[in-house]
């Protein structure tokens, strides 16, 4: 098959809830923060005074529910047809040394193989209102098409960033986590904390607006620059310049498949392809999960490591969730449109180009282009055509009818199969990428893409709202109403959003300060 874990997760069942179990907790989503959750749950000591759980590890039930087939949430890494080395990233992509739950994790708990990940450069492309550059051409204000004020030219987008930030906040862009915090509690533009503007707002304070455009476009994402709470945009912005990327060698989804592995090793219980329709409580404290399709079991505890979207699909049959401060509560943050579109070709046909690597952009719906070379004896090659977002998805979404791509060489995998992409969406990948690189680009013999704006998802990540006080809202969220043992953990609510490290630190808040046990040695749950 296309995924590294293989279709039926190891130690699980598929299928229906079955009625009649009890357990001492239920996690629900297979995503980086459910398998951590439950991971931690079924493996991880009691702290002193601990007594939410039995002492012994052996002596827990605990039960993972996943409403699909596979492992990983918004992690999926599928092997293409033709060059299976070359796991295609539909989710996640890796990690950096800020995350250092997951850097630990990988490198010296579970140790995972990893290796760095490609990374834009200098020879990479830009193509921008009508112009054809390179990265290393991005400061030559011969070529940059744009209008820009006389301090901003001969500087890179990454430059005029910095600058823009430290004219608004003066030192901002070298600022540590906790001078941030600060900040974010008493640093005001025009009479306003960063809390109650969005990062848009902040940066047209420090550059023109054609330095936006200009920063944007040469970006190809907006997702980048979107008008989400400063007081969260800033820092995390700046973090992501953290080098070096690594990935993972079989697929950034081994993250949550592997600690699947630990928690199913342990003697956890799973069900999958078992979509959860709501959990209730009753007078004696005990829940009841339901699933979507019949069946349930109960619990002493539920944790819903699930975003906003997918709690708001089971509110309307659920208890707490449907509380009008907790409804409030869950539209704090805000699902992003990201769509990937990858294709296979005989070979790697950007080499002709001399690009080997990276990643070049355009303001063309394609946004972004990643090429992943093939390995030393191979020859097919893989290519992320479009990575894009915001309104780039929506470009891409009206030509997801009709159909299918049909296949020309090496047999597809089911995932890969079950996603892919329509014969319109590839031949306008095709007609744009020819544009984009000034050639005739030769024919793919295979397609898949994934839009994760849909249902149960609503989005590729999630982003807090202009006006949330985030420190309290996130800290809310991990158990909404305090009389009831429901729990919620995942990227969506945390501080770190768009990353697993943020499932990750939520999910470890969960089981130490909500269900007891002693923190994890890697644990960094402060977020």
């Amino acid at each position: 098959n296309d995924r590294a874990s293989g279709e039926q997760p190891a130690g699980a069942r598929a299928g229906l809830l079955s009625s009649g179990n009890h357990y001492d907790v239920v996690v629900v989503g297979a995503g980086p923060g459910g398998t951590y959750a439950a991971w931690r749950l079924q493996t991880g000591d009691l702290a002193p005074g601990g007594h939410r759980l039995p002492v012994e590890p052996g002596d827990r039930r605990i039960l993972l529910v996943e409403g699909s087939y596979r492992i990983g949430g918004r992690l999926e890494s599928l092997r293409p047809p033709g060059c299976p080395e070359l796991p295609a990233e539909f989710g996640g992509m890796g990690f950096s040394p800020h995350d250092t739950m997951i850097t630990a994790i990988v490198d010296d708990v579970l140790k995972i193989p990893a290796k760095p990940f490609v990374m834009p450069t200098a020879d990479d492309l830009v193509y921008i209102r009508g112009v054809h550059l390179t990265n290393a051409q991005l400061t030559d204000p011969s070529l940059v098409p744009y209008r820009l004020a006389a301090d901003e030219v001969g500087k890179s987008p990454g430059e005029l960033l910095v600058q823009a930030i430290d004219r608004v906040i003066p030192g901002g862009s070298s600022f540590t986590t906790e001078q941030w915090r600060q900040a974010a509690r008493t640093f005001r533009i025009d009479g306003r904390l960063l809390t109650d503007l969005g990062y848009w707002n902040v940066l047209l304070q420090g550059m023109s607006n054609e330095a936006f455009e200009f920063c944007v476009d040469a970006m190809g994402h907006f997702f980048e620059f979107d008008n989400w709470n400063a007081a969260q945009a800033l820092p995390w912005i700046l973090s992501q310049s953290v080098a070096p990327y690594r990935t993972l060698v079989d697929g950034y989804d081994q993250l949550p498949v592997q600690m699947y592995g630990q928690f199913a090793e342990h003697g956890g219980h799973a069900t999958f392809g078992a979509p959860v329709g709501g959990v209730t409580v009753d007078s004696t404290g005990v829940l009841t999960v339901t699933g979507a399709s019949g069946g349930s079991v109960t619990a002493d505890r539920v944790v819903l490591a699930m975003p906003r979207r997918s709690l708001e699909l089971i509110a309307p049959n659920s208890a707490v969730l449907g509380e009008p401060s907790v409804q409030s509560m869950m539209a704090s943050v805000t699902g992003r449109k990201v769509m990937k579109i990858f294709l296979t070709y005989a070979d790697a046909w950007w080499n002709r180009l001399g690009i080997t690597a990276g990643a070049s952009s355009t303001d063309l719906p394609l946004s972004q282009t990643w090429y992943f070379d093939p390995p030393a004896g191979s020859q097919a090659a893989l290519l992320m055509a479009s990575y894009n977002d915001t309104l780039k998805t929506t470009y891409w979404q009206g030509l997801e009818s009709g159909d299918r791509f049909p296949d020309s060489g090496p047999p597809a995998g089911p995932f890969w199969t079950q996603q892919a992409a329509s014969v319109g969406m590839v031949d306008e990948v095709q007609r744009q990428l020819s544009e984009f690189h000034q050639m005739a680009v030769p024919d793919p013999y295979s397609a898949a893409y994934k839009d994760w704006s849909g249902d149960p998802f609503g989005g590729a990540y999630y982003t807090w709202d202009v006006g949330v006080d985030v420190a309290d809202v996130a800290e809310a969220m991990l158990q909404p109403d305090p009389a009831v043992a429901l729990n919620i953990c995942g990227s969506a609510y945390s501080q770190d959003q768009g990353w697993a490290e943020g499932a990750l630190q939520t999910a470890e808040k969960v089981v130490t300060d909500k269900i007891g046990l002693s923190p994890a040695p890697w644990g960094n749950s402060a977020g």
